[in-house]
């Protein structure tokens, strides 16, 4: 059985004392910044469940931290003999085995990190009956925590690149960039499937399927360059996922920029969604209590 993280009741220095009931009037969005202050002061929660999360999940398993680079490669390999070889899909010029790879490395973060955080209220409803603490922190700590799953998989991807006789470029610095897209994006929809699911639980068995559809709507196996050109940046701009997957094969792959244009466009669309989020997030957190 798992055990939760201590969780402090006492403020940090300098900080006024939260209090320990949560007031039951309406959020505007002139609130969400003193909700971004609070989770800023209860930083530390968040590390202690993401660390939690981390400690969990590869407790008692024999490879640990191995599956994480297993899963992607293992993927991509099938997806090169089974699309690239049998069904013959485009690479665009590039290896088929890379595009692939680098497709399944971020596909693997996202999807693990949505799982996560759109169950993480409900698995610890015991600490929201108990303890007060910005509510956030449950499906923020469970994006924390599968960035540790994530690191790995980009290891994997840089040595398969130089293998592939790939050279290291300052478009390489891009990288953490596109990261942060896909963190936004995952946070997104973490903030607010796991809001939504404290009410519906239909939402664990809907949340996988739409992760399926949206495997194969991400260009995670196939190239961007293979869609029609009149609508490709479009694509990329409403779903970030594609934007981040591209822009990681053209700075990995080609030695190039990502489409700056593309990157800033889905940039500020999933800002806007990520604002949307948490804002109905905190309009539904003073009800949690009643419904888990």
């Amino acid at each position: 059985m798992s055990t939760a993280p201590t969780i402090h009741s006492t403020p940090p220095a300098g900080a006024e004392p939260r209090p320990q009931v949560i007031d039951s009037g309406k959020v505007g969005f002139s609130d969400l910044g003193a909700s971004l202050r609070e989770l800023w002061h209860s930083r530390e929660v968040v590390q202690a469940f993401a660390t939690r999360a981390v400690k969990v999940k590869y407790k008692q398993t024999a490879i640990g931290l191995a599956w994480v680079i297993l899963q992607p490669v293992l993927a991509a390999i099938v997806f090169a003999i089974v699309f690239g070889r049998v069904a013959g899909v485009s690479a665009g010029g590039e290896t088929y085995l890379l595009i692939a790879l680098s497709g399944t490395v971020a596909w693997t973060f996202f999807s693990t990190a949505a799982s996560s955080s759109m169950d993480s209220l409900v698995d610890d409803q015991h600490l929201l009956r108990k303890v007060y603490f910005p509510r956030e922190a449950l499906p923020l700590a469970a994006v924390g925590a599968a960035l540790v799953d994530l690191a790995p998989g980009l290891v994997v991807l840089v040595v398969a690149v130089l293998v592939g006789g790939g050279k290291v470029s300052l478009s390489w610095l891009t990288v953490p960039v596109l990261i942060l897209l896909l963190i936004a994006a995952v946070t997104t929809l973490g903030l607010f499937f796991s809001a939504v699911n404290v009410f519906y639980r239909d939402v664990k068995h809907a949340l996988p399927f739409a992760l399926q559809l949206g495997f194969f709507a991400s260009a995670v196996f196939y190239p961007l360059e293979i869609l029609p050109e009149s609508w490709r940046s479009i694509y990329a701009v409403l779903n970030p996922v594609v934007a981040a997957i591209d822009g990681l094969r053209s700075a990995l792959l080609k030695n190039a920029l990502p489409d700056v244009g593309v990157t800033l466009a889905a940039f500020a669309w999933t800002g806007i969604l990520l604002v949307l989020a948490y804002f109905m997030f905190k309009r539904l957190e003073r009800s949690f209590t009643d419904r888990v």
